[in-house]
């Protein structure tokens, strides 16, 4: 098994060198292959890519954003400038697994679905001084060390580039619903999580856009309007549009409603705009799927995305 590394703190120089062989000792069942991740993360802050991606910067001790761009199949991350990522590549399924020694996380275990090619993103705390980042891929991904591209450019920031068969699996793919919204942050996905107002444990059944107040929301795709306007229950504002194959979505929280009962809408129209009614801690898009009409279901797997940015920090890591 052989270690690959690679780092430029300017551009033009990056040093790769291998750095023998180890055992890992985790599962028989699964083929690891250590990594030295200088090389192995995701620059999460303000590294513009050629798409412009723009990220807040990191605090010290925090990992603050998660950045995957599909057009370049990049990942994005940054740290505190003195820790330097360490981490394994597991397959059966595939995984990359990067231990953080230095950066401290509070709260349970957090899981962020991506989509079809990198799948997941899940944070946690391994120990009381290290976070553990895992990418979890395709199950049609087999990776190898030597195709990952890890550099960092400047202290404390990591891009990661990925082999372009990765990405291209979501860029392939066929979806009818577009992006509903444009300039967010996911905040929570879908999945069974504590609610943050009522403290129950309840299914999330959308995924949470976390975006300033009055940013405009869109139709995922062509249909008809069944509800527009309060309801009761939680969401606040809602519209609500059914599609020509019997699926509905569902877009809550909303600040004004732009459109009404009966209304017929196309992709891509502006329907409502973000808010923060309802039970809700903060202007946020809840945007829902239910291909049966009535059954929810997580929303990334419908959704064609071309970058994906992740809101991991909230407000659980120590500053």
């Amino acid at each position: 098994m052989q270690n690959f590394l690679s780092r430029s703190h300017s551009l033009g120089k990056y040093l790769g060198r291998y750095l023998g062989k180890l055992s890992c000792g985790q599962q028989r069942s699964h083929q690891k292959q250590p990594i030295n991740f200088r090389l192995l993360f995701l620059a999460v802050v303000s590294i513009a890519s050629s798409t412009a991606i723009a990220t807040p910067t990191a605090q010290a001790n925090r990992l603050e954003t998660f950045v995957y761009d599909l057009n370049d199949s990049k990942i994005e991350f940054s740290v505190k400038n003195d820790i330097e990522p360490k981490g394994v590549v597991i397959n059966n399924p595939t995984r990359i697994v990067i231990d953080l020694p230095g950066l401290v996380y509070q709260g349970p275990t957090v899981r962020r679905r991506v989509g079809r090619g990198v799948q997941a993103v899940r944070v946690g705390q391994v120990d009381a001084n290290t976070t553990r980042m895992v990418v979890e891929l395709s199950p049609d991904v087999t990776l190898n060390p030597r195709d990952l591209r890890l550099k960092s450019q400047k202290p404390g920031q990591w891009t990661m580039q990925l082999p372009q068969n990765i990405a291209a699996i979501d860029l392939n793919s066929v979806s009818n619903f577009v992006l509903p919204i444009t300039g967010a942050v996911i905040s929570s996905g879908f999945g069974w999580r504590v609610h943050p107002v009522t403290g129950e444990r309840k299914l999330h059944k959308g995924v949470d856009f976390a975006a300033p107040t009055g940013t405009p929301i869109f139709a995922a795709a062509d249909g008809v309007v069944t509800d527009a306007g309060w309801t009761d229950g939680g969401y606040g504002n809602i519209v609500e549009l059914r599609h020509e194959d019997g699926s509905v979505t569902l877009y809550a929280h909303t600040n004004r409603v732009y459109v009404s009962k009966g209304q017929a809408v196309n992709r891509g129209q502006a329907i409502a705009e973000v808010g923060s009614t309802g039970q809700s801690t903060g202007p946020h898009l809840h945007f829902e799927v239910q291909p049966d009409g009535k059954t929810a279901v997580d929303p990334m797997d419908y959704l064609q995305l071309r970058q994906v940015t992740l809101d991991l920090a909230s407000n659980s890591f120590k500053d």
